[in-house]
């Protein structure tokens, strides 16, 4: 399995952009030391230049005057010497260390160098004529050979000296050559003005390398902490944290939805004790991990219930891809210290969660397929199918659910609802079921509209109600049972309502109705006289799904509306989401200061049930407090 974790928007920002900032500084820096260096090379090259010119703009002189034979008449004549060393030395600056000629002596045995001019102005440190000179370099023998100027270039003191040979020629041979060292003062002067800005990009570059190893760092530490905390610490694999963070990000056309949950768990934990249950856990999550891609994901979605997320998969591969767990569960027992285990596992499988109106539509007909898994023996695996869903609203037309009256496979199931703040259970709602000719328990989604506007619909509300009364009658409980707005202005079924509470009064007062709008109402003076007739009676008027379809706050001015049931799409992720803790917030305190009770629904998860009672609702309904079942107490965990 891998992590899909996306960053929050100013992480990604921040990442994207400190590297950039680091980049271009490091950019700027190596411009700003190239352009240094250039700067130097050019003020240099032009010194040298200089330099050259000036030299052989002396040659050029003294050749001019002496003629071809310029160093033979030098070296016979001292009063020459003097006069052209004295010339020589006008190109003596401050930057220049030393400044002579020497020619070459071919005289003895091997080629020597000798002074024949030099420029130092002390007398007691100048060469006389004919002095032998030893070159520390190479660079006389290199004009010499070359026929061409040379450069050499050397640090001392950390100033660059330069010492530059140019070679003069007579009858085509080079026979001296006239040396220069000088000092680059220019590269101080230069230097001593860009060095501050270079420290500067330099430390700002250092900085900011320094700040982006930092940021990695921290991120990398971050990603680790969030992906710590969306890890099942026993399963080791994504916890509920986790999915509600991964459908955020996903498009749940691509995905379908497994709900699995091992049979007999709380039995096996009685048996052997909750040691050997986690053991037991885990080994399961292990080989169903081993059975998935990567690409697929794995939820421990509380207690022994997991949901697997299979990625674009068609229903066929589904159905083989959960019957392929179960027998990986069942064909070999399990493990646990000394004891060997034997296990199985019912799954429900919507490989259509594209058809719900949201994601949590799509789980809850899972958790529906997974439960008709269990209600049907267990060890197996249910299925939704859109298609057959689509044909079950006709095949299931109204002769079937006719049938269904008669043969009292019409059943209800029973789901909690708490006190908020107390946790005592204070009703419950009242959900019809059909159970078909094979045994399975159909949704009313599958039948219901099958029979609108029949008289097997009427039948069918008669047989609701009813079986509500008898419960009152045979427990002291309170009951609340949904009703279609338009089911009002039914006369038969508005009959029915009122001709059984008035015969069974006593009863009237622990049971309430709760309205669903479907459709937008035209006549709101008719349905306020139909409520009241049903208020008269001793019963109470629920509004349902409060704060999505057509239902307004008119309603609460004007049909004295008991009980307001705020909507679920409200309160999931509201410990996470402000504008809806706001929202709800907002209604609780409007209808508590209208006397009207309310009911939080849908809640999934503690942190929400948390909010919930601090911001003061009455009441608390969903999968994490008690789910539906035929019998009051089952699936009831409570606050």
């Amino acid at each position: 399995m891998s992590i899909r974790l996306k960053a929050e928007s100013p992480i990604l920002l921040f990442l994207f952009f400190l590297p950039l900032m680091t980049g271009g500084s490091i950019y700027l820096y190596n411009k700003y030391t190239q352009a240094t260096q250039s700067i130097h090379t050019i003020t240099y090259n032009n010194l040298v230049s200089t330099k050259l010119s000036l030299i052989q703009n002396f040659i050029g002189h003294m050749q001019g005057d002496l003629g071809s034979h310029s160093i033979k008449l030098l070296s016979s004549s001292y009063k020459l010497r003097s006069k052209y060393e004295a010339q020589l030395r006008v190109l003596v600056t401050p930057e220049v260390k030393y400044l002579y000629m020497l020619y070459y002596d071919a005289g003895g045995t091997q080629l020597r160098l000798r002074y024949m001019l030099d420029t130092t102005i002390n007398e007691e440190d100048r060469a006389y004529f004919k002095q032998k000179f030893d070159p520390a370099t190479d660079t006389w023998w290199k004009v010499k050979e070359s026929e061409v100027q040379q450069v050499h270039k050397q640090i001392n003191s950390d100033v660059l000296w330069s010492s530059l040979v140019v070679p003069i020629f007579e009858n085509g041979k080079v026979v001296a050559a006239i040396g220069v060292d000088f000092a680059h003062e220019a590269r101080d002067n230069i230097d001593e003005v860009v060095t501050p800005l270079k420290t500067l990009y330099f430390y700002i570059t250092i900085f900011m390398i320094i700040m982006l190893v930092v940021a990695y760092i921290q991120f990398l530490l971050y990603y680790r902490t969030r992906r710590r905390g969306l890890i099942d610490p026993l399963t080791k694999v994504y916890n509920r944290q986790y999915l509600f963070n991964f459908l955020r990000h996903i498009n749940i056309e691509d995905y379908q939805i497994l709900m699995l949950d091992i049979d007999y768990f709380k039995k096996v934990n009685d048996t052997y004790g909750h040691d050997i249950g986690d053991i037991i856990l885990a080994s399961v999550s292990g080989r169903i991990s081993a059975l998935i891609r990567k690409k697929d994901s794995f939820i421990r979605y509380g207690g022994e219930e997991f949901i697997l997320l299979l990625y674009k998969q068609t229903p066929i591969q589904c159905q083989e891809i959960a019957e392929r767990i179960i027998e990986s569960i069942r064909a070999c027992p399990i493990k646990a210290n000394e004891h060997l285990v034997d296990l199985s596992m019912s799954i429900g499988v919507n490989p259509y969660p594209s058809h719900s109106k949201d994601i949590d539509g799509a789980i809850k007909i899972a958790d529906e397929q997974l439960y008709l898994a269990k209600s049907n023996g267990r060890n197996r695996v249910e299925m939704f199918d859109i298609h057959n869903e689509k044909e079950m609203v006709s095949a299931k037309h109204i002769n079937e659910v006719k049938l269904a009256l008669e043969e009292s496979r019409i059943r209800c199931m029973y789901q909690p609802i708490f006190k908020a703040e107390t946790g005592d259970l204070k009703s419950y709602e009242v959900l019809v079921r059909m159970i078909d000719i094979d045994g399975k328990v159909i949704s009313p989604h599958a039948f219901l509209p099958s029979i609108a506007h029949t008289q097997v619909y009427t039948d069918l509300t008669k047989c609701i109600l009813e079986s509500a009364l008898s419960a009152l009658e045979h427990n002291d409980i309170k009951l609340s049972v949904n009703l279609d707005l338009q089911d009002l202005f039914n006369p038969d079924i508005l009959e029915i309502i009122l001709s059984a509470l008035k015969k069974k009064t006593s009863l009237a007062s622990r049971l309430s109705f709760e309205i669903l709008e479907t459709q937008e109402v035209s006549n709101f003076e008719e349905l306020k006289k139909y409520i009241n007739a049903i208020k008269e009676t001793g019963a109470k008027i629920a509004l349902d799904d409060f704060g999505s379809g057509y239902a307004n706050f008119t309603y609460l001015v004007h049909l004295g509306i008991d009980i307001l049931k705020i909507d679920g799409s409200l309160i999931r992720d509201i410990d996470k989401n402000k504008n809806a803790r706001n929202i709800v917030q907002t209604i609780n305190t409007l209808a508590h200061k209208m006397g009207i009770e309310t009911v939080a629904e849908q809640i999934e998860r503690r942190e929400e049930l948390e909010v919930i009672k601090h911001l003061g609702v009455s009441y608390a309904q969903g999968y994490f407090l008690g789910k539906p079942s035929f019998d009051f107490l089952d699936n009831v965990k409570g606050i």
